[in-house]
């Protein structure tokens, strides 16, 4: 099956054009600039530059391909996303380029749209199970980027065409934000929002490239990814054990976590995502735990 991957030079993009790849199927890379060309080359996808905001120029690049799969992304690191125009870059992709891209998986005549998307849109659910028939909580202004990104793929799927819509939990791996918190674990900074018995949905980067492999199985629909929810505190000592801190990281105190905003609010909610839906349908699962050792050099 010939596939194009946009955001193809983003952790997320490389795992998924590597998990295609190994799929067996022909995967081309979507890349803004000449310098992520070998970044796809060396994951086993062919390159092509083209601009992502722009519906003619990615119409050309996706003709030929059956599937288009949407990684793009752009997250402030730690506390960062506090900063004045830190999610600029993160609502454009999701606003604009999510929108071009459905719009050209159209034109070029790809059967399928599959989009990345958040757990993190649910609404916090306290030791509750979220399944996907849960209402999201998207009203505040600062989620209207991924709500047009969701309804630009909802568009997609008419006549014979699908879109996967992908709810992925929080992400960790080598990426920069695991990295950055791995970090202040050894220096004993804060790094934790929401509450140590709050649920976290968590999913190791090699198995969300599988995730979309296994999408393309998929029928069209909302589907949460996570691995198996665990406790913050939990994570919180499982941090620790990774970096071989001798302390469990720490959580940022309350008064703190009271003004951290609407982008960083989503972090403090309990999350106990099921994946049931997405797994039963796909025979995906997830392989790799926060407790398995070394995964943040897999």
């Amino acid at each position: 099956m010939r596939i194009a991957v946009t955001g193809a030079t983003g952790v997320l993009g490389q795992e998924a054009v590597e998990a295609l790849v190994g799929a067996g199927h022909e995967v081309t890379g979507i890349t803004r600039r000449d310098s992520g060309i070998p970044i796809i080359e060396g994951r086993g996808g062919k390159a092509i530059v083209a601009d992502v905001f722009d519906a003619g120029d990615l119409t050309r690049a996706f003709r030929g391909h059956e599937v288009v799969i949407n990684t793009l992304a752009h997250h402030p690191v730690g506390m960062a996303g506090l900063r004045p125009l830190a999610w600029r870059e993160d609502d454009r992709l999701h606003q604009e380029a999510s929108v071009a891209i459905a719009k050209a998986a159209a034109d070029a005549g790809a059967r399928r749209l599959i989009q990345e998307s958040s757990a993190f849109l649910y609404p916090d659910n306290g030791s509750d199970w979220i399944t996907e028939d849960q209402p999201l909580s998207v009203r505040n202004q600062a989620f209207a980027p991924r709500v047009k990104e969701m309804r630009a793929a909802v568009d997609f799927a008419t006549g014979s065409r699908s879109a996967v819509i992908l709810r992925l939990g929080q992400l960790f791996g080598r990426d920069p934000q695991t990295t950055h918190a791995l970090k202040a674990v050894r220096n004993g900074d804060q790094i934790l929002l929401g509450k140590p018995e709050n649920f976290i949905p968590l999913l190791h980067h090699s198995d969300a490239g599988r995730a979309f492999v296994a999408a393309l199985r998929a029928g069209s629909g909302f589907y949460n990814v996570s691995g198996e929810p665990i406790t913050r505190g939990r994570w919180a000592k499982d941090l620790a054990m990774e970096a071989g801190a001798k302390q469990p990281a720490r959580f940022y105190p309350e008064i703190t976590q009271a003004i951290v905003g609407t982008r960083l609010e989503v972090q403090r909610r309990s999350l106990k995502i099921s994946s049931v839906r997405f797994m039963s349908e796909t025979g995906w699962w997830p392989t790799i735990g926060p407790s398995t050792p070394g995964w943040s050099r897999r």
